[in-house]
């Protein structure tokens, strides 16, 4: 992949239109960003994961209308923000999408974006701030747009991109970040991916230095200590949300990470940030 070629057109974008411009692998994973941080909006409404999954969901819907009509296709986020998104390809395969977005094109929109905040438990003052975006016309909108168009054909013409076929153990750790909220096997895996036990397994400890099944428990501690941190569940129903059989094992294994159970964790976490 030239990435410095495709940083500079990011960049360059970014100047021109006051976009964040981003490009993602053909399944929607964001694989460089001008600039590299999502706008404040996003990241504050993202710590949720249902918001985060919504978002993606909207994204990958007009990616989705990019791929049927194979151009560009403008649309509005979930909040009103303008976006775009426009396909990539690599010798007629697709290999990702270059997508533009994060501005408005009323200045009503940064009032509800503030609510949306609010709504979430932001603080008024931090939610008015946090909302703002660069309000742009709607005829700029679809210049920036067409600019933004001719850098996808450069990105396409230039073969940017290449079309690289994702490795056993890349496909497996996809099939898991997607499903670690359901009850799976390794034999569910490897059904689903194409092939034997002892290849996923192998290859799966050879390129992430860790077994399937420790990735998976880590996986899902990690959205489970998150899930704690924002306080809006109990502990079974976080233990169930993130794929544990059960309360008791999740305790179990909470407990062996962390020192602390899950019930007492955000009390300890916060007593030590006092210290």
């Amino acid at each position: 992949m030239k990435i410095d070629e495709i940083s500079d057109v990011l960049a360059e974008l970014y100047r021109i239109t006051g976009f964040r411009a981003s490009l993602h692998g053909a399944d929607y994973s964001e694989i460089a960003a001008y600039p590299k941080e999502k706008h404040p909006f996003c990241r504050k409404v993202q710590e949720r994961r249902e918001e985060y999954e919504m978002c993606v969901k909207c994204d990958k819907a007009a990616c989705t209308r990019a791929l049927e009509t194979r151009n560009t296709v403008i649309y509005k986020c979930r909040y009103g923000m303008t976006e775009a998104a426009s396909p990539l390809y690599n010798f007629g395969t697709l290999t990702g999408f270059l997508m533009m977005g994060q501005v408005s094109e009323s200045p009503a929109v940064h009032a509800s974006m503030c609510e949306a905040l609010i709504r979430l438990g932001a603080d008024e003052a931090f939610a008015r701030e946090a909302a703002r975006v660069p309000v742009v016309d709607p005829d700029m909108v679809r210049s920036y747009v067409k600019i933004m168009t001719i850098c996808a054909q450069y990105l396409t013409l230039s073969n940017a991109i290449p079309n690289e076929k994702p490795t056993v153990a890349e496909m497996a750790k996809k099939y898991i970040y997607e499903n670690y909220g359901k009850k799976f096997t390794i034999k569910d895996i490897c059904l689903n991916i194409g092939c034997s036990k002892s290849t996923l397994i192998t290859a799966f400890k050879k390129q992430y230095s860790m077994t399937v099944n420790d990735y998976i428990t880590e996986l899902r501690l990690t959205e489970a200590t998150r899930m704690l941190a924002l306080g809006d569940m109990s502990v079974g129903e976080i233990a169930l949300q993130c794929g544990f059989s059960d309360q008791s094992y999740f305790s179990k294994v909470f407990s062996a990470k962390h020192g602390v159970k899950p019930s007492e964790y955000c009390r300890h976490k916060f007593a030590l940030e006092k210290k």
